[in-house]
């Protein structure tokens, strides 16, 4: 008559080796699913920053062309050609001493 409690523990051990190798397979797959998740998202957000990088050069452009725009001299320029004048006699308004009250 065999022993039992030896057929047991080799039935326990097959057993326990045999869901270690399949936690082992689940954790290695979703590892996979893990990195592949995230190298996709590493890519958008390469792609954002590109984005980002290439707005912000636009931005700098942009305000290079506001700053010429608001020269004074180009201002003057400006007016003239909108058939402003410049007036030979500047008159300054009085105005009365103003206090503050309570």
């Amino acid at each position: 008559m065999p022993n039992l409690d030896s057929l047991k523990n080799i039935v326990n051990i097959k057993l326990i080796s045999v869901i270690t190798v399949i936690l082992f397979m689940i954790l290695a797959v979703m590892n996979l699913i893990g990195t592949n998740i995230l190298s996709t998202q590493g890519i958008a957000v390469s792609e954002a920053e590109t984005h980002t990088l290439k707005l912000e050069k636009e931005n700098q452009q942009l305000s290079v062309k506001i700053e010429e725009a608001v020269r004074l001299g180009g201002l003057e320029d400006t007016a003239r050609q909108n058939g402003f004048i410049r007036s030979k006699s500047i008159v300054f308004v009085p105005s009365p001493p103003t206090f503050a009250s309570r």
